[in-house]
Protein backbone atom coordinates (compact mmCIF):
# COMPACT_ATOMS: atom_id res chain seq x y z
CA UNK A 1 0.00 0.00 0.00
CA UNK A 2 1.05 3.45 -0.78
CA UNK A 3 1.96 5.78 1.99
CA UNK A 4 0.16 8.67 2.45
CA UNK A 5 1.78 12.05 2.93
CA UNK A 6 3.46 13.46 6.07
CA UNK A 7 0.52 15.17 8.59
CA UNK A 8 -0.13 18.55 8.39
CA UNK A 9 1.31 20.34 12.39
CA UNK A 10 1.68 23.73 14.01
CA UNK A 11 5.09 24.31 12.79
CA UNK A 12 4.46 22.90 9.14
CA UNK A 13 1.49 25.53 9.43
CA UNK A 14 3.44 28.34 11.08
CA UNK A 15 5.91 27.89 8.39
CA UNK A 16 3.71 28.32 4.92
CA UNK A 17 2.40 31.68 6.71
CA UNK A 18 5.54 33.35 7.38
CA UNK A 19 6.76 32.52 3.75
CA UNK A 20 6.29 35.74 1.51
CA UNK A 21 3.61 35.25 -1.23
CA UNK A 22 2.32 31.44 0.02
CA UNK A 23 -1.48 30.73 -0.09
CA UNK A 24 -3.03 28.48 1.93
CA UNK A 25 -4.20 24.77 1.34
CA UNK A 26 -8.02 23.90 1.32
CA UNK A 27 -8.64 20.60 2.94
CA UNK A 28 -11.88 18.71 1.97
CA UNK A 29 -12.33 16.77 5.96
CA UNK A 30 -14.84 14.04 6.17
CA UNK A 31 -16.23 14.00 9.77
CA UNK A 32 -18.29 11.25 11.50
CA UNK A 33 -21.97 10.14 9.95
CA UNK A 34 -23.10 9.23 13.55
CA UNK A 35 -21.04 8.20 16.15
CA UNK A 36 -18.54 11.24 17.18
CA UNK A 37 -15.73 8.62 17.71
CA UNK A 38 -15.65 7.86 13.88
CA UNK A 39 -13.03 10.30 12.96
CA UNK A 40 -9.52 9.60 11.63
CA UNK A 41 -6.48 10.70 13.03
CA UNK A 42 -5.38 12.95 10.30
CA UNK A 43 -8.79 14.47 10.62
CA UNK A 44 -8.67 15.22 14.26
CA UNK A 45 -4.82 16.81 13.42
CA UNK A 46 -5.93 19.03 10.39
CA UNK A 47 -8.75 20.54 12.13
CA UNK A 48 -6.65 21.42 15.31
CA UNK A 49 -3.86 23.34 13.20
CA UNK A 50 -6.00 25.21 10.46
CA UNK A 51 -7.23 28.91 10.74
CA UNK A 52 -11.16 27.85 9.71
CA UNK A 53 -13.22 25.53 9.49
CA UNK A 54 -16.41 26.18 7.15
CA UNK A 55 -18.86 24.28 8.38
CA UNK A 56 -22.12 23.16 6.63
CA UNK A 57 -23.69 23.21 9.85
CA UNK A 58 -21.70 25.20 12.44
CA UNK A 59 -23.86 23.91 15.58
CA UNK A 60 -23.12 20.38 14.29
CA UNK A 61 -19.33 20.72 14.04
CA UNK A 62 -18.84 22.41 17.22
CA UNK A 63 -20.38 19.58 19.04
CA UNK A 64 -17.54 17.53 17.17
CA UNK A 65 -14.92 19.54 17.62
CA UNK A 66 -16.13 19.85 22.02
CA UNK A 67 -15.97 16.56 22.11
CA UNK A 68 -12.67 16.38 20.77
CA UNK A 69 -11.13 19.14 23.29
CA UNK A 70 -10.64 20.97 19.55
CA UNK A 71 -10.92 24.79 19.68
CA UNK A 72 -11.09 26.30 16.30
CA UNK A 73 -12.73 29.41 14.59
CA UNK A 74 -15.61 27.83 12.96
CA UNK A 75 -18.05 30.25 10.07
CA UNK A 76 -21.11 28.85 8.37
CA UNK A 77 -20.98 27.40 4.50
CA UNK A 78 -24.20 26.25 3.44
CA UNK A 79 -26.97 26.88 0.89
CA UNK A 80 -27.98 30.15 1.83
CA UNK A 81 -24.74 31.77 2.10
CA UNK A 82 -22.67 30.67 -0.63
CA UNK A 83 -22.02 33.65 -2.91
CA UNK A 84 -21.87 35.76 0.59
CA UNK A 85 -18.92 33.55 2.09
CA UNK A 86 -16.86 31.81 -1.02
CA UNK A 87 -15.08 35.51 -1.87
CA UNK A 88 -14.19 35.64 1.90
CA UNK A 89 -12.81 32.14 2.27
CA UNK A 90 -10.42 32.25 -0.46
CA UNK A 91 -9.51 35.57 0.66
CA UNK A 92 -8.38 34.21 3.91
CA UNK A 93 -6.71 31.43 1.63
CA UNK A 94 -4.81 33.62 -0.71
CA UNK A 95 -3.61 35.32 2.68
CA UNK A 96 -1.79 31.86 3.68
CA UNK A 97 -4.37 30.49 6.04
CA UNK A 98 -5.59 26.95 6.02
CA UNK A 99 -9.17 26.43 6.00
CA UNK A 100 -11.45 23.33 6.61
CA UNK A 101 -14.54 22.46 4.84
CA UNK A 102 -16.65 19.77 6.61
CA UNK A 103 -20.18 18.67 5.90
CA UNK A 104 -23.12 18.40 8.78
CA UNK A 105 -21.85 14.33 8.24
CA UNK A 106 -19.88 12.54 6.54
CA UNK A 107 -17.57 13.20 3.28
CA UNK A 108 -18.00 16.80 2.21
CA UNK A 109 -19.49 17.33 -1.54
CA UNK A 110 -22.22 14.18 -1.52
CA UNK A 111 -24.84 16.09 -1.73
CA UNK A 112 -23.37 18.85 -0.21
CA UNK A 113 -22.37 22.47 -1.51
CA UNK A 114 -19.08 22.16 -0.93
CA UNK A 115 -18.37 21.20 -4.54
CA UNK A 116 -18.86 25.04 -5.56
CA UNK A 117 -15.73 26.42 -2.92
CA UNK A 118 -13.72 23.16 -4.02
CA UNK A 119 -14.00 24.17 -8.07
CA UNK A 120 -13.26 28.15 -6.85
CA UNK A 121 -10.55 26.89 -5.13
CA UNK A 122 -9.01 24.69 -8.12
CA UNK A 123 -9.28 27.75 -10.13
CA UNK A 124 -7.81 30.09 -7.96
CA UNK A 125 -4.86 27.93 -7.67
CA UNK A 126 -4.87 26.95 -4.23
CA UNK A 127 -4.08 23.56 -3.21
CA UNK A 128 -7.06 21.12 -2.60
CA UNK A 129 -6.28 17.90 0.10
CA UNK A 130 -8.87 15.48 1.12
CA UNK A 131 -8.50 14.41 4.32
CA UNK A 132 -10.82 10.91 3.45
CA UNK A 133 -13.40 9.42 5.98
CA UNK A 134 -16.59 8.22 6.79
CA UNK A 135 -19.37 8.33 4.29
CA UNK A 136 -23.44 6.99 4.77
CA UNK A 137 -23.04 6.55 0.87
CA UNK A 138 -20.24 4.01 0.82
CA UNK A 139 -21.65 2.88 4.97
CA UNK A 140 -24.80 1.68 3.47
CA UNK A 141 -23.36 -0.17 0.52
CA UNK A 142 -20.78 -2.11 2.50
CA UNK A 143 -23.73 -3.52 4.38
CA UNK A 144 -26.47 -4.24 2.36
CA UNK A 145 -25.53 -7.41 0.71
CA UNK A 146 -25.79 -6.01 -2.17
CA UNK A 147 -22.75 -5.87 -5.00
CA UNK A 148 -20.40 -2.62 -4.89
CA UNK A 149 -18.57 -2.99 -8.60
CA UNK A 150 -21.04 -0.61 -9.89
CA UNK A 151 -23.33 1.94 -8.11
CA UNK A 152 -25.69 4.93 -9.27
CA UNK A 153 -26.05 7.54 -6.54
CA UNK A 154 -28.66 10.14 -6.48
CA UNK A 155 -28.77 12.80 -3.40
CA UNK A 156 -32.40 13.00 -3.44
CA UNK A 157 -35.46 11.20 -5.66
CA UNK A 158 -38.68 13.54 -7.33
CA UNK A 159 -40.59 14.46 -4.92
CA UNK A 160 -44.47 13.86 -7.20
CA UNK A 161 -45.76 10.00 -7.12
CA UNK A 162 -45.77 10.21 -10.64
CA UNK A 163 -42.38 11.77 -11.61
CA UNK A 164 -40.95 9.00 -9.27
CA UNK A 165 -42.58 6.17 -10.78
CA UNK A 166 -41.29 7.45 -13.89
CA UNK A 167 -37.78 8.03 -12.44
CA UNK A 168 -37.73 4.65 -11.63
CA UNK A 169 -38.53 2.88 -14.27
CA UNK A 170 -35.79 4.09 -15.55
CA UNK A 171 -33.38 2.03 -13.98
CA UNK A 172 -35.63 -1.50 -14.39
CA UNK A 173 -32.71 -2.95 -16.28
CA UNK A 174 -29.71 -1.38 -14.73
CA UNK A 175 -27.63 -4.06 -13.24
CA UNK A 176 -25.60 -1.40 -10.93
CA UNK A 177 -26.70 -0.75 -7.16
CA UNK A 178 -29.04 1.91 -6.75
CA UNK A 179 -27.82 4.29 -3.76
CA UNK A 180 -30.69 7.38 -2.53
CA UNK A 181 -30.64 9.12 0.31
CA UNK A 182 -33.98 9.68 1.37
CA UNK A 183 -36.16 12.19 3.97
CA UNK A 184 -37.97 10.42 6.47
CA UNK A 185 -41.56 11.26 5.53
CA UNK A 186 -41.28 10.11 2.16
CA UNK A 187 -39.89 6.72 2.97
CA UNK A 188 -43.08 5.35 2.93
CA UNK A 189 -44.20 6.44 -0.51
CA UNK A 190 -40.95 5.16 -2.01
CA UNK A 191 -41.57 1.74 -1.17
CA UNK A 192 -45.07 2.21 -2.54
CA UNK A 193 -44.26 3.46 -5.80
CA UNK A 194 -41.12 0.71 -5.55
CA UNK A 195 -43.64 -2.15 -5.19
CA UNK A 196 -45.43 -1.11 -8.04
CA UNK A 197 -42.21 -0.37 -10.27
CA UNK A 198 -39.70 -2.64 -9.02
CA UNK A 199 -41.40 -5.35 -7.09
CA UNK A 200 -38.84 -7.93 -7.10
CA UNK A 201 -35.64 -6.20 -6.27
CA UNK A 202 -34.06 -6.64 -2.86
CA UNK A 203 -33.71 -3.67 -0.71
CA UNK A 204 -31.87 -2.22 2.11
CA UNK A 205 -32.95 0.93 4.63
CA UNK A 206 -30.21 1.95 6.73
CA UNK A 207 -31.13 4.34 9.83
CA UNK A 208 -28.99 6.41 11.62
CA UNK A 209 -26.22 4.37 10.89
CA UNK A 210 -23.14 3.90 13.36
CA UNK A 211 -25.83 5.82 15.91
CA UNK A 212 -27.59 4.11 19.42
CA UNK A 213 -30.84 4.25 17.23
CA UNK A 214 -29.14 2.34 13.71
CA UNK A 215 -31.80 0.09 11.85
CA UNK A 216 -30.97 -1.82 9.21
CA UNK A 217 -33.91 -3.59 7.31
CA UNK A 218 -33.24 -5.53 4.20
CA UNK A 219 -36.39 -7.53 1.95
CA UNK A 220 -38.70 -6.81 -1.10
CA UNK A 221 -40.50 -3.25 -0.73
CA UNK A 222 -44.10 -5.22 -0.29
CA UNK A 223 -42.52 -6.97 2.74
CA UNK A 224 -40.99 -3.42 3.99
CA UNK A 225 -43.56 -1.66 3.49
CA UNK A 226 -45.48 -3.26 5.73
CA UNK A 227 -42.91 -3.44 8.44
CA UNK A 228 -41.63 0.02 8.21
CA UNK A 229 -43.27 1.86 11.44
CA UNK A 230 -42.78 5.58 12.31
CA UNK A 231 -39.39 6.75 11.32
CA UNK A 232 -37.83 9.99 13.46
CA UNK A 233 -38.00 13.22 11.17
CA UNK A 234 -34.51 14.12 11.82
CA UNK A 235 -33.15 10.36 10.78
CA UNK A 236 -30.79 10.19 8.42
CA UNK A 237 -32.26 7.49 5.84
CA UNK A 238 -30.43 6.20 2.80
CA UNK A 239 -32.26 3.09 0.49
CA UNK A 240 -29.50 0.44 -1.44
CA UNK A 241 -31.71 -1.15 -4.44
CA UNK A 242 -29.88 -4.23 -5.83
CA UNK A 243 -29.54 -4.19 -9.17
CA UNK A 244 -31.31 -6.18 -11.70
CA UNK A 245 -30.30 -9.96 -11.48
CA UNK A 246 -31.61 -12.65 -13.69
CA UNK A 247 -32.46 -16.19 -13.06
CA UNK A 248 -33.81 -18.60 -10.15
CA UNK A 249 -32.11 -16.22 -7.80
CA UNK A 250 -34.01 -13.18 -7.89
CA UNK A 251 -36.80 -15.06 -7.83
CA UNK A 252 -36.21 -16.65 -4.67
CA UNK A 253 -35.18 -13.79 -3.15
CA UNK A 254 -38.54 -12.31 -3.55
CA UNK A 255 -39.66 -14.78 -1.74
CA UNK A 256 -37.75 -14.15 1.53
CA UNK A 257 -39.29 -12.10 4.02
CA UNK A 258 -37.33 -8.95 5.23
CA UNK A 259 -34.49 -8.99 7.72
CA UNK A 260 -34.27 -6.42 10.54
CA UNK A 261 -31.25 -5.28 12.32
CA UNK A 262 -31.55 -2.81 15.00
CA UNK A 263 -28.29 -1.55 17.01
CA UNK A 264 -30.11 -2.12 20.28
CA UNK A 265 -30.91 -5.79 19.94
CA UNK A 266 -27.36 -6.63 18.46
CA UNK A 267 -28.93 -9.56 16.56
CA UNK A 268 -30.82 -9.96 12.86
CA UNK A 269 -34.39 -11.17 13.23
CA UNK A 270 -37.03 -12.32 10.57
CA UNK A 271 -40.33 -12.20 10.55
Amino acid sequence: MAREGSQPNDHDTRRRTLVSGSIGTLYVVSTPIGHPDDITLRALATLRHVRIVASESPRVTQALLAHHEITATITSYGPINLHEKMPLLLHRLMQGQDVALVSDNGTPVIYDPGSLLVAAAHQAGIPVKAIPGPSTLTAATAISGFSGDAIIFEGRLPRTVRALAQHLSQHQHARSTLIFYVEPKTLARLLKVLAQVLPARQVAIAIDLTTSKETVLRGVPSALRDQIGIVAKDSAVTVVIEGKRMGSRAHNDAQKGPLRYSSSRRRIRTR
